[in-house]
């Protein structure tokens, strides 16, 4: 569903999961909370834009519920990681709501991470 965008940049964010050193060890994520973060994250950064797959396509890439992926989304709202930006209309017809990574957070856990560890070792 949200992969049809992507591929139109060039595949690459519906295709993997990149997690990078600053959300573990700058952000403290992880479980599904960072595979979340980082899905959005990389939609965010592949595409110049938004993020707006669909919760069940989310779910269906991460291999885990559909359930956990609101529950992800909605606690990295309220930690300020990611912002709702409006809507997006699926192929299906159906509405997915389109999110932003916050850049504060990345900036800051980018920091804290780069006192610990050549920056030349993270890209984003």
């Amino acid at each position: 569903m949200g992969r049809h965008r992507a591929s139109r940049s060039n595949g690459k964010a519906a295709e993997y999961v990149k997690v990078y050193r600053f959300m573990t060890e700058g952000m403290g994520l992880q479980g599904t909370l960072l595979l979340v973060y980082a899905r959005i994250f990389g939609f965010c950064k592949e595409t110049g834009g938004s993020f707006w797959e669909s919760r069940r396509g989310t779910a269906e890439f991460l291999g885990i519920s559909v359930r956990q992926v609101n529950r992800d989304v909605k606690q990295l709202e309220a930690d300020g990681l990611i912002e709702a930006i409006g809507e997006w209309r699926l192929p299906n017809g159906r509405i997915s709501k389109r999110y932003e990574v916050t850049e504060e957070p990345v900036r800051k856990a980018l920091k804290v991470v780069a006192r610990r560890h050549d920056p030349s070792l993270f890209d984003p």
